[in-house]
């Protein structure tokens, strides 16, 4: 079975129709989506500004011991999200360009934050390093909220 016939059955599954086709759920699912990634953002973005001197005057590493569980739980949040939406219209997704962009820029993100931001963070480390792994941290995220954003417009 093609990729491609593997969407329509997916789309065609009763949990895509449900999805797709209720009043209140692709709505509801979708706000959730965006919601979380509304917190994703806040947790990296009070991180990464203390870090680049423009935020709290609070050690980074302190931050990151509140911070994390927001992150955690918000990457959490939209990848279940992400899934549903996915299973709402794979035959929509399949193939786009945006979509493609999307994904690559999903691993990256989750691979800088995983293993270069937090694990700096959590150490307390500082200087140059620290600094470009940040701006590339917040450069992933920025590309996945983008490239979603442009899934919509294409």
């Amino acid at each position: 079975m093609s990729l491609y016939h593997t969407a329509q059955a997916i789309e065609a599954s009763a949990l895509g129709q449900t999805i797709r086709e209720s009043t209140w759920l692709f709505p509801a699912i979708e706000s959730t989506h965006l919601l979380a990634l509304a917190l994703l953002g806040g947790s990296i973005l009070i991180m990464s500004l203390s870090i680049l001197g423009w935020g709290l005057q609070t050690p980074v590493a302190e931050i990151y011991k509140s911070a994390h569980r927001y992150l955690n739980t918000a990457v959490i949040v939209l990848v279940i999200t992400g899934v549903f939406l996915g299973i709402s219209e794979p035959v929509k997704l399949y193939g786009r360009q945006a979509f493609l962009v999307k994904m690559i820029s999903l691993v990256v993100a989750l691979a800088v934050t995983y293993f270069a931001f937090n694990p700096l963070v959590k150490r307390g480390q500082s200087g140059a390093a620290l600094r470009l792994v940040t701006v590339a941290t917040i450069a992933a995220w920025l590309m996945v909220a983008m490239a979603g954003r442009w899934i919509g417009f294409s």
